[in-house]
């Protein structure tokens, strides 16, 4: 018998962790000289983040090739934009880099002088009020104006020598700027799964939860801060430029973009912003408008104070919003010691770390003390102390935190029986060419939809089954994989004659699950059908011959069809969708066709695509003849609800079943999915609660709903989808129009 790997005791594990630490830190001392441009790669890349998922939904480009995309555009828009407006404004900054300096010295002197040079007393209204007695009570000018300017001097002195440096073409330069290019592309094309992998060190379910959460958290934070005050730059640069070339001030546009760049220092960086444009104001050599020196500079600094007060009660709040959750005195400490310690990069990072240490530390300190790290957990606990009032009325599970409805980006396959009506009926944006089916949510190895909501936007949905576990498919689902795939289909010609089979073949077969699905007729032409089972009198032999001479459809079951027709097919079922219909295909999470006929067309390739005549003939159910197709049924259903059975998993030979009429079956109840249609009036509300024990797909297919869940809602519209978390909790559906839903179990 094999020896287990013994457990480490508490002090293996201390001297590890403090070994680990301690490499982590030699490497990190060894290599700072790298470590700026890591930062910087990475911001770079996050900052890019929403616009590369932006297209990465909507497109069916892979994400390495959208992110090789974007930052080629950036490149490009970087170039064109320094060629067109840069040059002068790179000038300007040039220019106020080499005078500022100097501008500081002189104000610091006439600040020193003002002492003497203001009455000892000036009297308002009756009152005498001292002037030159309150100077020294201020801080001493000599020291306060040495700490703002070391503060600032790397800016100042770096901007010269950088902008020398990219004038003369160095090398160095240049390199720096390809290598923090080229760590911000690989960053980028991993962002989706920085969140997964941090969660996956926690292997607890406990512990995986909180790492999501403080991920989350700790994400928002840095997204909010980085993400706002890069528009809040680009708003001030463009806002100051615009009002000093209104005034006249020189080196407008440098001034602009000092003061947008100045906008990542929190508290001090808007105030030196202003106090830069004031102080060229006041040494400029010819004031605008026939004012003096002291009243042009007052001029400007009433603009400065204004576009300041647009800043902070219209655009932060829009913008960043309440993203650090810090006093401002706390931030502007941060900025200096992050000065202090890292310089100019240190200073404009203080904030959001600080942020996030807050937010680390706060769960530190609510788990030291034994209590709920997360402020929702609270009324969890109150919730589960409540005790059930009786049998019947049990207390539905609260949501647990993390999990979301879930849509997705679909995926797009150019079968050659595609046509384009999913664009010209649905109204879906769609690729170039031929498209037959979308996988509306996929998780199988030939296609995975990723997520368009939320905070795991762009994962794959097999991403969020590895992450989420049991929360996502529920206790009662034994599949290490998603087990259904949701489909819809436009069929400009007709689909070979195929037959699909059941778990065990497919398995010894292929590996791959089998194939039992339920077709939803969403649009059908006049004379649109289907095939679908065999004609009576056929059998194996019969059919044998028929398939070896290509002479099988006089054996076939043809069924007219029209919008609003369902159709079971479990495996085993010869069947083929025929041209001018668009179809919601639910079924078995498989890829698994056996052609039968395929009318003699060829492929993209020129060559006919291939049969599986044997292994076909290996899995028809011979019984399914002629199968009649009756209404389905009608449940019970809250008021303002119709609600019909069209696939039933709950009994065999159940009352959804019955309406298939397949004779010689007695068990042609689906044991893999239930699909309920529901009709709903304007205002009509469906209660419902995902309990842990599966989770629930949700499906528009007319009219317009909203989903309400623990305080949030998402829409329901079109023809769209939804994935309920089995651990979700309580949930409503409510209807805003007349409307047609899926739910589906």
């Amino acid at each position: 018998m094999q020896s287990k790997s013994p457990p480490w005791n508490t002090t293996t594990k201390a001297i590890v962790a403090v070994s680990a630490l301690a490499l982590f830190c030699l490497l990190v001392w060894v290599f700072r000289g790298l470590l700026q441009q890591v930062v910087l790669a990475a911001l770079l890349a996050y900052l890019l983040h929403p616009l590369i998922s932006l297209i990465d939904r909507r497109t069916p480009v892979n994400r390495v090739t959208v992110v090789l995309a974007v930052y080629l555009a950036l490149a490009v828009l970087v170039v064109a934009t320094f060629l067109l407006v840069g040059v002068t404004t790179f000038q300007q900054v040039l220019d106020l880099s080499r005078r500022l300096p100097g501008w500081f010295d002189d104000a610091l002197a006439q600040l020193q002088d003002l002492q003497a040079q203001l009455p000892e007393s000036i009297t308002v209204s009756g009152f005498n009020l001292p002037v030159a007695g309150l100077i020294p009570q201020l801080p001493g000018w000599d020291e306060l104006f040495s700490q703002v300017f070391a503060l600032l001097q790397p800016i100042f002195g770096r901007g010269g020598s950088l902008a020398a440096s990219v004038v003369t073409g160095t090398v160095a330069v240049l390199g720096q700027i390809l290598l923090i290019f080229i760590i911000s592309i690989y960053v980028a094309v991993d962002i989706p799964r920085i969140g997964s992998m941090i969660a996956n060190i926690a292997h607890k379910p406990g512990y995986r939860r909180d790492a999501e959460r403080l991920t989350f958290s700790v994400s928002n934070v840095w997204a909010a801060y980085l993400r706002g005050q890069a528009l809040l730059a680009i708003v001030i640069f463009v806002m100051v430029s615009v009002a000093l070339g209104g005034l006249g001030v020189d080196n407008a546009l440098g001034l602009g973009l000092l003061s947008g760049a100045m906008e990542f220092l929190p508290v001090i960086g808007p105030l030196a912003g202003a106090g830069a444009a004031i102080l060229v104001a006041f040494f400029q050599g010819t004031p605008s408008f026939g004012l003096t020196p002291i009243q042009f500079a007052l001029a400007v600094a009433v603009a400065m104070i204004v576009i300041q007060q647009i800043e902070n009660t219209l655009l932060v709040p829009r913008i960043v919003g309440k993203a650090l959750n810090l006093h401002p005195l706390l931030v502007m400490v941060s900025v200096i010691m992050g000065a202090s310690l890292a310089g100019l990069l240190g200073a404009i990072l203080a904030a959001p770390v600080v942020a996030s240490l807050r937010i680390l530390g706060e769960y530190a300190w609510q788990k030291m003390l034994d209590l709920p790290p997360f402020p929702d957990e609270e009324e969890i606990q109150e919730e589960d102390m409540v005790q059930e009032d009786s049998a019947d009325e049990k207390l539905a599970p609260a949501p647990v935190p993390g999990v979301y409805p879930l849509s997705f980006q679909p995926v797009f396959k150019d079968y050659v029986w595609g046509g384009r009506s999913l664009e010209t009926r649905l109204g879906r944006e769609l690729p170039a060419g031929i498209v037959a089916e979308s996988w509306e949510i996929a998780a199988h190895a030939n296609g995975q939809s990723k997520i368009a909501n939320g905070p795991l936007v762009g994962c794959t949905l097999a991403d969020v089954r590895q992450q989420w576990g049991e929360r996502l498919l529920g206790n009662s689902v034994d599949s290490d994989t998603f087990p259904l795939l949701i489909k819809l289909l436009d069929s400009n010609s007709w689909l070979s004659v195929q037959v699909h089979p059941d778990d065990s073949y497919a398995q010894a077969q292929s590996g791959d699950l089998g194939k039992t699905e339920l077709w939803i007729i969403l649009h059908a032409e006049p004379d649109a059908e289907i095939i679908y089972g065999l004609k009576a009198g056929v059998d194996r032999d019969r059919f044998a011959d028929s398939a070896a001479t290509d002479a099988i459809d006089s054996m076939l079951h043809r069924v007219p069809i029209r919008a609003g027709d369902a159709f079971y097919l479990p495996a085993g079922t010869v069947h083929a969708l025929g041209p001018g219909a668009i179809v919601a295909e639910i079924q078995q999470n498989s890829d698994t066709t056996y052609r039968l006929y395929d009318w003699g067309r060829t492929g993209a390739d020129g060559q006919s695509r291939p049969l599986h005549v044997r292994q076909a003939l290996d899995v028809i159910d011979w019984r399914i003849i002629e199968p009649e197709v009756a209404p389905p049924p009608i449940l019970a259903s809250p008021q303002g609800w119709t609600r019909e059975a069209l696939a039933d998993l709950r009994t065999i030979g159940g009352p959804a079943a019955n309406h298939l009429g397949i004779a010689g079956r007695d068990d042609t109840a689906c044991t893999y999915f239930r699909v309920d249609r529901l009709t709903a009036s304007p205002g009509a509300v469906w209660e419902d609660s995902c309990d842990g024990t599966a989770f629930h797909i949700w499906g528009a297919l007319s009219g317009q709903a909203s989903l309400y869940w623990s305080g949030d809602t998402v829409e329901l519209q079109g023809i769209s989808w939804l994935l309920l978390p089995a651990d979700l909790g309580n949930y409503e559906i409510r209807a805003a129009t007349d409307c047609v839903l899926l739910q589906i179990k």
